[in-house]
Order: C-alpha cells, then structure tokens, then sequence
C-alpha cells in the first residue's frame, strides 16, 4: 500500500484478485479515520481562544500519527497472511507426514489469518478513543471531520470483526478460538460505547 495510489488500491480491491480484501478495506478505513483525527487536532492548532488544549492537541497529532502507519501497515500485512494461508493449501499430499505438515500449516495460517484483523480490532479501540478526545476538543469548524473519524473507525472495527468471524469456525484451537471470540465481543461492546459518546459530543456541541 506504500507504494500505491488510492486509485490503484481501489482498482486492485475491485479486480478477481483475493488480495487486497475485506481486511485491506477494514484497514484503510481505519487509517482514513486516524487521519482525520490528525487533521482536527492540526488544524486546531494555534486557533484563537484555543490556547489551553495546544498539548493535548500536540498529543492527538501523535498518537493519530502512530495509528495511521499502524493501520497502512496491515493493509499489506492481511494480504501477505491470506497469501501466507494459500500457500498452505498448496503444500504437497503425498505421504502422511506430507499431509499432517500440510494440516499444521493450513491451521496456522488460518490463525496468522485472524490475528491480523483482531490487531485491528485493538487499534480501532485506541483510534476510537481518540476520536472521542477529538471530539471533545477539536475546533468546531472541523468538528465534524471528528465525527466521519468515528464512523470511519467504527465501520474499520465492524468490518475486522467480520474476518475474524469467517476464520474462526476452521481453526481447531479452541483455546485460540475462545479468546478470539471472547476479544470481538469485548471490542464490539467497548466499540459501541465508544462511538455512541463521541457521536453524543458531536451532535452536541454542533447545535
């Protein structure tokens, strides 16, 4: 993703390759909210009567900064894991070790396959926090730019959950299974919260 477009991203998402996904779009929206977050804060910036937050808001650009490369950086690493699972599919058959080393590779691809959308579950959370400080703080002219950042991190986290979803079913582990589904409900329950108070702030202070 460092190296494309938007337009060739997009191109790639709506080609008949697998890769980029459900887990690159996941991960681009969440970037996309990280950034916005990043924009209110930088734009709130030595505003008039706007003087006593200049930390805080130095703070958001940072930690918005942070998320955003975190968030780029899964876009490539949910294609190399599903990349990664597919060549577990193709490993040889051919004797029985063959295909118990083939079986392993297969389960721990569909484990790398989940953690990389429970990641961004983790980081939605933290960017969705943060969307709330924007929220609260972010000058009001670009007050709502905080709001899409939630939606777009809400939507960035819904989206994640869904790929941990379609794994989980196939991976024997049920210890790793049980604390993957354990996670998703926590984040979408924490996620929720999360957004309805940000949303609450916004509404608010643009009446």
């Amino acid at each position: 993703m460092h190296e494309q477009s938007i337009t060739s991203f997009l191109d790639h998402l709506a080609s008949a390759e697998p890769t980029p996904g459900g887990g690159g779009a996941a991960a681009l929206m969440g970037a996309m909210g990280a950034g916005l977050v990043a924009m209110v804060a930088r734009v709130t910036v030595g505003k008039k009567g706007q003087e006593g937050i200049q930390v805080e808001m130095q703070s958001q650009i940072e930690e918005a900064e942070v998320l955003r490369a975190h968030f780029t950086t899964m876009i490539g690493a949910d294609a190399a894991a599903f990349d990664s699972l597919m060549k577990a599919f193709k490993l040889p058959k051919d004797s029985l070790d063959a295909i118990d080393q083939r079986a392993a590779a297969i389960q721990e691809g569909y484990k790398g396959a989940t953690e990389v959308p429970l990641e961004c579950i983790r980081a939605c959370l933290r960017g969705l926090a943060l969307a709330q400080r924007s929220a609260q703080t972010g000058h009001r002219n670009v007050l709502s730019d905080s709001g899409v950042a939630v939606h777009a991190l809400h939507s960035a986290l819904k989206s994640a959950v869904l790929n941990v979803q379609i794994n989980v079913p196939t991976i024997k582990d049920q210890t790793f299974v049980a604390a993957a589904l354990a996670e998703v409900e926590h984040g979408i329950r924490q996620a929720d919260e999360l957004a309805h108070s940000a949303l609450v702030l916004v509404t608010a202070r643009l009446s």
